[in-house]
């Protein structure tokens, strides 16, 4: 800890050292994930992200198993590159999640800031 996290920690009365642990620390990966999906004004999108996951997981093990099963040279390829785009295209969904949790953490970041300084304010010490 640094010097102003003890100077704020000491400021702070019991009530607000509660709120304070309350939004400190990290959630476990699987509660920010569902986060995503729970409220705010992309819950929509969020929630069609996660079934287009779940569809091109499928999409990708069927064509993989097409190209798997495939005999002619042609059906392999077509089989092959279908697969390896569902894959990509798994990716891009879970980095556009992850991209929407860290955002998630940043303003929850922020918010455990605007409660630590709207506290301090009303003790008039800033």
């Amino acid at each position: 800890m640094t010097d102003i996290d003890d100077a704020i920690r000491q400021a702070l009365s019991a009530e607000d050292a509660r709120a304070l642990e309350e939004f400190s620390g990290e959630q476990p990966l699987i509660r920010q994930a569902f986060a995503t999906m729970a409220a705010g004004p992309n819950q929509v999108i969020n929630v069609m992200g996660w079934m287009g996951g779940f569809g091109l997981f499928g999409a990708g093990v069927a064509t993989g198993w097409q190209f798997y099963r495939a005999e002619e040279p042609h059906a392999m390829a077509l089989g092959g590159a279908a697969t390896v785009m569902a894959f990509i295209g798994i990716g891009l969904i879970k980095l556009w999640f992850f991209m929407e949790m860290h955002k998630n953490q940043i303003i929850r970041e922020i918010k455990r800031l605007e409660l630590q300084v709207a506290r301090l304010a009303a003790r008039g010490q800033v």
